[in-house]
């Protein structure tokens, strides 16, 4: 007997799960994703698209390598060309769908991406994400993620900043976290597309920013990251290892980061960097 996949597509009616045979691919909808086994409930998603300094994907991998993880699930693009990624002889897909547990007793789900996400495909894949999280009866996102900073290289500790689409949660955590909140400025691609539907839709989402190189792998800024999760949720990752892994973890991710760099480009990244209007006083 063929084993089946729970599978999601989105059309013009919205989220609609379906089973699938193993191994068959459809094409109706824009993006799909599909999970290989039911997920446990009502745990916080964390979600690390390469962006900026390569901040979150760094912080995730890391996270993922020093837990119980398992992959169980993935996430389909249906403009972006087909993709599949080997590690240690293991066919994986691009995107993943993770779930991680540590010996303190957290855990998380984890959406991860080996590649980076056209600007044009930023609204599918949130919507997507917010799909999963919505199926995992997820209780939150938490974005990870990098910001701008020409200084960067300057800064011995990278500043840390949170905005969420919850205000009063959002200083909460900060204060937690002994992070700042991110008071004024532009949130681009998904990152805004995820702050934008979890507003509407009463879903909380948090993004967490970390000062970064705009062109290079940033593992320091990722250690600064992991340091908030550890104090927000109680997580005991050691950075250690990760800033002794610092500069081969620059030298092993170059190439993902200039394929990032060029996708960046064509969207409006770097905005972050300006101030908006506000309110004039």
């Amino acid at each position: 007997m063929i084993p089946t996949l729970q599978r999601y597509l989105f059309g013009p009616s919205g989220l609609c799960p379906r089973s699938v045979d193993k191994g068959v691919r459809e094409t109706e909808g824009e993006l799909s994703f599909r999970l290989t086994r039911n997920v446990t409930g009502g745990r916080p998603t964390i979600v690390a698209l390469p962006d900026v300094g390569l901040v979150g994907v760094i912080a995730a991998s890391f996270m993922i390598s020093n837990s119980r993880s398992e992959v169980i699930g993935s996430i389909e693009l249906e403009d972006q060309p087909p993709v599949a990624v080997v590690q240690e002889g293991r066919v994986l897909d691009p995107i993943r769908i993770y779930e991680l547990s540590t010996e303190g007793g957290a855990a998380f789900n984890a959406v991860y991406s080996d590649i980076p996400v056209p600007p044009a495909l930023s609204w599918q894949i949130s919507e997507a994400i917010m799909g999963f999280a919505g199926s995992a009866d997820s209780r939150e996102l938490v974005v990870l993620g990098g910001l701008p900073e020409p200084n960067r290289i300057n800064i011995e500790r990278p500043r840390v900043f949170v905005i969420s689409s919850d205000p009063e949660y959002t200083n909460s955590v900060a204060q937690k976290g002994e992070v700042e909140v991110f008071e004024m400025g532009y949130i681009t691609g998904p990152n805004a597309a995820l702050l934008k539907m979890g507003r509407e839709r009463g879903i909380r989402v948090l993004l967490v920013l970390a000062q970064a190189h705009l062109n290079y792998p940033d593992p320091g800024a990722s250690a600064e990251v992991i340091t908030f999760l550890n104090r927000v949720y109680g997580t005991s990752y050691n950075i250690q290892p990760l800033m002794e892994q610092a500069e081969s973890i620059r030298l092993q991710l170059r190439d993902l980061m200039r394929r990032t760099a060029a996708s960046l480009t064509r969207g409006p990244k770097g905005l972050e960097l300006e101030a908006p209007p506000g309110y004039i006083r």
